[in-house]
């Protein structure tokens, strides 16, 4: 009997160690040029602001905030209060977090930044935030590979543009070429509620159609990836890698025989 198929998100402690598996054998390889792309958004977004205006940033599903950690840096440097609201569904991520915060105040870095946290979906704090539960408008909002988890996504960004305030910058960053031609592969056969099979190019015409003067501008980074334990049946950090690749549980043994065929 074949198993049921189901959306590695139902598995918060495999996920996050097939993202550290993925990270470990290749992604880290290339860290320092995506810190340098937010670097370079960043330096837009300050040369139109004031260094004594008061910077409100959102940040959607950050985990951990590992990815988050040049983006506060950067900034801090450059105002001189910073309101930083984190909206991230999972409790121990949060908890990764605010653990880092303190880290980082105990080291005196992080001392000018007011930190919010929020354990809820970004879909919820939109809620919130039109019956006046919730403050909105922000002059960043950060999505770091965090889309895929957006059921909505047309919708959910014509919001967050709505949410920005003028001269405001919204920063994404999210897979493209051959891993979005994997997930639309995939999504082809495997369909779940729980995530969105999207990328860069599926994005921008979502985009373009809901909000068609909306400004894109992309940069396209190169990920070299060893994916040689992906092909090695008995290894766990290759199983790892290939569930949260495709965001299946268990891919290979749930997956119809046509999307494992590997030549």
């Amino acid at each position: 009997m074949t198993q049921e198929i189901k959306a590695l998100i139902h598995f918060p402690n495999e996920y996050f160690e097939g993202l550290s598996k993925i990270y470990q054998n290749g992604v880290a390889n290339f860290s320092s040029e995506r810190e340098q792309d937010v670097m370079n958004a960043c330096d837009r977004f300050v040369s139109r602001h004031n260094k004594e205006d008061m910077l409100r940033l959102l940040s959607i599903g950050p985990a951990d905030g590992f990815f988050d950690i040049p983006v506060i840096d950067y900034l801090i440097k450059r105002f001189g209060k910073i309101t930083y609201v984190v909206i991230e569904p999972e409790n121990n991520q949060i908890q990764k977090f605010e653990d880092l915060v303190k880290s980082r105040n105990e080291q005196n870095l992080w001392t000018t930044v007011k930190f919010e946290f929020h354990q809820k979906t970004i879909e919820a704090y939109l809620k919130e935030i039109e019956r006046g539960a919730a403050l909105g408008r922000f002059d960043i909002i950060l999505l770091l590979h965090s889309v895929y988890h957006i059921m909505d996504p047309a919708n959910v960004f014509a919001e967050l543009y709505g949410q920005l305030n003028r001269g405001g910058m919204l920063y994404c960053q999210i897979g493209v070429g051959p891993w979005e031609e994997v997930n639309i592969r995939v999504g082809n056969v495997i369909s779940d509620p729980n995530i969105t099979r999207i990328g860069s190019a599926t994005l921008q015409k979502l985009l373009k159609h809901r909000m068609p003067d909306v400004k894109i501008h992309t940069q396209y980074r190169k990920m070299n990836f060893k994916a040689g334990e992906c092909f090695n049946e008995e290894s766990r950090d290759g199983k790892l890698m290939v569930d949260f690749l495709v965001q299946v549980h268990d891919f290979k043994k749930t997956a119809p025989p046509k999307l494992l065929v590997t030549s």
